[in-house]
């Protein structure tokens, strides 16, 4: 619980009446929202703890938004606070960033359709192009994924998991063989799920949440989305594609997007499987890394078994020929 010394330090850095901002949530991070006042619009603020991320790797991460929003793409504005800081240490071991709030909404089953998918790719494309021409602060870079302890799967799957260890140690040799050229890997946001862009009624898509942005390889930011896309999917009550015919539907328009700005190589489609069950078998390890197994709820639980069985099983995601 965030104390109430925090806000008044947040509202003093950034210059808000502390008692209006309103929590929206938050997964490692607390999140709120400031109301339109005054000529200004709708802002966002995030609350970082030093022990998930430091300032400096939320100075790298706000840095390259500024990047992307400075060449065009569409990524909320950041507010510097009242010292011109990105980010600014609040106390009680948290640091504080400011943006602007993404216009439209979280995509429902009404915005999802191939409009929206064309504009998903291209921002992705957009995204992946200006990569390899950013430039980082010296001295202060965001990790490659190599370095994410959350993303350190043999640090965290316990020992009496033997085969999803062998399932991660596979994987990771996997990895170790696919090309590291600026046509294939950069800084790349690493979480673009549906749940991290907004849609407007006219289809047009702002991303947000680099909290999670490393260095990985571009076929690997297209899979999380895939693999979200898949999950969506499966949520579903009624279907009336199959997976496989819901996945070609999704690709074919998302990647027309993509091409418009960004080429994509051959063996990215190739490689989709494997970057899939790697996907599956990070979401695994951060269920170990983040919650206990005697305590957590039934539902998260029912998801625990159900990724585990599919780990073992070495089943595929989806049976699309890629």
């Amino acid at each position: 619980m965030i104390v109430e010394n925090v806000f008044k330090k947040v509202g003093n850095a950034f210059g808000l009446n502390s008692s209006l901002l309103t929590h929206i949530g938050g997964n490692v991070n607390k999140v709120y929202q400031y109301p339109a006042e005054n000529g200004h619009p709708s802002r966002i603020v995030r609350l970082s703890n030093q022990n998930w991320r430091n300032e400096e790797e939320a100075l790298a991460e706000l840095h390259f938004m500024k990047y992307l929003f400075d060449n065009g793409v569409s990524v909320p504005k950041i507010f510097p606070s009242k010292a011109g800081k990105l980010v600014e240490n609040v106390t009680g071991g948290y640091h504080a960033s400011m943006f602007a709030k993404a216009p439209g909404r979280i995509p429902t089953e009404d915005d999802w359709d191939e409009n929206m998918f064309i504009n998903w790719g291209r921002i992705v494309g957009q995204m992946h192009l200006l990569t390899k021409s950013y430039v980082p602060i010296p001295n202060v870079k965001r990790r490659d994924w190599t370095e994410e302890p959350w993303m350190d799967m043999m640090r965290h799957l316990p020992n009496d998991e033997p085969i999803a260890r062998q399932r991660a140690t596979e994987m990771l040799n996997w990895l170790e063989t696919l090309p590291k050229d600026t046509k294939n890997y950069g800084l790349v946001h690493c979480d673009l799920h549906g749940h991290n862009i907004f849609v407007t009624r006219d289809g047009a898509i702002t991303a947000f949440d680099f909290d999670d942005c490393c260095y990985h390889w571009f076929a690997y930011d297209i899979a999380i989305i895939l693999y979200s896309v898949i999950l969506r999917y499966n949520r579903q009550d009624k279907m009336s594609d199959s997976i496989d015919e819901y996945v070609a539907w999704f690709l074919d328009w998302f990647l027309k997007g993509y091409q418009e700005v960004q080429s994509f190589e051959d063996w990215w489609l190739k490689a989709m499987p494997k970057l899939l069950s790697y996907r599956r078998l990070l979401d695994y390890n951060f269920l170990h890394q983040r919650y206990n197994w005697n305590t957590v709820d039934s539902e998260r639980k029912s998801r625990w078994l159900r990724l585990k069985e599919e780990i073992e099983a070495d089943e595929p995601l989806t049976n699309y020929s890629f």
